[in-house]
């Protein structure tokens, strides 16, 4: 969720930025209320879509477990000496406030619907006019258009008040206020929010201002304008003709309309592709694994996939794990929730030394694997693995197990923490595969002994560098001849060998 939000915010700051350089100073108002729809809409979507990378390294991953590596038990500090201010405090003050915002937009809605209850309903051409006590002015919501009562209908202002507000109901602009209301409740600490909602009343009315023109001169138009209550309803679901951007509705209604560059809309046309190259086009396909140096025991017994020189930590590994050491934390949350268990992390150490695709293939949950892919991603480089003396992309697995001392106690009930970074075990159950072979290709997937999927499990062939992964369901495919067998391996647990019948 977090990477949701961090992706979302980036495109929408993005995108409203090339609205700020390109178009901002535009006049044709369709165009630029369809780009400010158009780039929050695309900002709540791209980061939704997971598709295969473009631009993906021929260059093989080896895979690799950690070293066995074990740390003595370090407790945690107590709950109670928590910040008060920590994530789930920001959380529930930015939860408190997007209600707030909610309970106001609701509160307008029913508030919208009591004038429709209390208003007379009169017909003004193919016009249904409400008029109501309850108001001063004019302002639409859909094809509601509502009047004050002050308002005469033999005032000279009167019809070209109502074609504002009839291009208001016509060009829909109570939508994209309802659907910019909606993305505010939900994203109000984004600052683009706010700027593409004034933005967008600010175009509806210029549009409105066109439409009405079509009946009347522009000194007629102004005249009018100037005249008028000039009084918001405070209404921020509706569109009005008493709006106070008059000055700039005036500028805009004397400057002739042009054409957009064209080279403004290409330029915005390839920010918003580049972004959802780099956004949606970023799910990594299935991590190609080489058996390297491995055992080839026709009994079905383990088999490790390693490299000539694995990866090291600047310092030696026990270096290494003296960083996770003094670096990780046991979650408040999990501590009170009593969670506890194993995380195993998975990361690739590239060419250059530096940790990518950090993740967790196993995990327990209320924030601990969270915490664990944190610390992770925050290590310093490594130096890199070798395979016949130049340097390699290597795959490692690190199990962190998380362990609650249930015997302290604190008044909240929430336990202290200990976490230790143990050795993978081999032999601790042999792994269970549902797989079959057909029209030269393996599919299926892979379980632990206890009968949970299990992702990222190597499935290589047998006497070849060729290999596959299991993707998060545990579930694998790989094109092979019928001569080969396969050879399925997990840190921590016994391999084991496939045949093909």
């Amino acid at each position: 969720m977090s990477n949701y939000l961090i992706e979302l915010s980036i495109i929408h700051i993005i995108l409203i930025l090339g609205y700020w350089f390109f178009l901002r100073k535009e006049r044709q108002y369709a165009k630029m209320r369809f780009y400010l729809l158009g780039s929050t809409l695309l900002a709540l979507i791209i980061p939704l879509i997971k598709l295969p990378k473009l631009f993906s390294s021929d260059e093989p991953m080896y895979a690799l477990p950690l070293e066995a590596m074990s740390l003595e038990a370090v407790p945690l500090a107590s709950p109670n000496d928590a910040s008060p201010w920590g994530y789930d405090s920001l959380a529930l003050l930015y939860i408190a406030v997007s209600v707030f915002f909610l309970l106001k937009f609701l509160g307008s809605i029913l508030y919208l619907a009591y004038l429709e209850r209390k208003s007379s309903l009169m017909r003004f051409d193919d016009l249904l006019i409400r008029k109501t006590l309850h108001i001063k002015g004019s302002f639409t919501f859909f094809n509601w258009i509502f009047l004050g009562d002050e308002i005469d209908q033999n005032r000279q202002d009167y019809k070209v008040m109502l074609n504002h507000e009839k291009a208001h109901a016509l060009m829909g602009h109570t939508y994209d206020l309802m659907f910019l209301e909606l993305f505010k409740i939900c994203f109000w600490g984004l600052p683009t929010t706010w700027f593409v909602l004034k933005e967008i009343k600010k175009i509806h009315e210029y549009q409105a201002d066109a439409y009405a023109l079509k009946w009347c001169t522009i000194d007629q138009y102004s005249s009018i304008l100037i005249s008028s209550t000039l009084k918001s309803n405070g209404l921020g679901l509706a569109s009005s003709f008493h709006d106070g951007l008059i000055l700039k509705r005036l500028k805009a209604m004397k400057q002739q309309a042009k054409n957009v560059s064209p080279w403004k809309l290409g330029a915005l046309s390839a920010l918003c592709a580049l972004l959802f190259v780099v956004f949606a086009c970023s799910e990594s396909a299935n991590l190609e694994s080489q058996e390297i140096g491995s055992g080839n025991n026709k009994t079905g017994g383990e088999v490790f996939t390693v490299v000539e020189e694995p990866p090291v930590f600047e310092g030696g590994m026990d270096a290494f794990y003296k960083y996770v050491r003094n670096e990780i934390n046991y979650p408040l949350q999990a501590r009170k929730m009593g969670v506890e268990g194993r995380v195993d992390v998975q990361f690739v150490v590239e060419k250059d030394g530096s940790l990518t695709g950090v993740e967790t293939i196993r995990g327990i949950g209320a924030g601990c694997d969270l915490e664990a892919v944190r610390v992770v991603q925050d290590a310093p480089s490594f130096k890199p693995g070798k395979q016949r003396g130049k340097a390699v992309r290597v795959q490692m697995v690190m199990p962190i197990v998380f362990k609650l001392n249930k015997v302290s106690t604190n008044v909240d009930n929430s336990a202290q923490g200990i976490i230790v970074i143990e050795k993978a075990e081999t032999n601790q159950g042999r792994l269970k595969v549902d797989a079959r072979y057909a029209n030269g290709e393996w599919s299926g997937t892979v379980y632990s002994p206890e009968g949970e999927k299990l992702p990222g499990t190597n499935i290589v062939v047998a006497g070849t560098t060729t290999g596959t992964v299991a993707d998060l369901e545990g579930n694998f495919s790989l094109k092979t001849d019928a001569s080969h067998d396969l050879h399925v391996s997990f840190v921590g647990y016994e391999s084991v060998r496939l045949q093909a019948k």
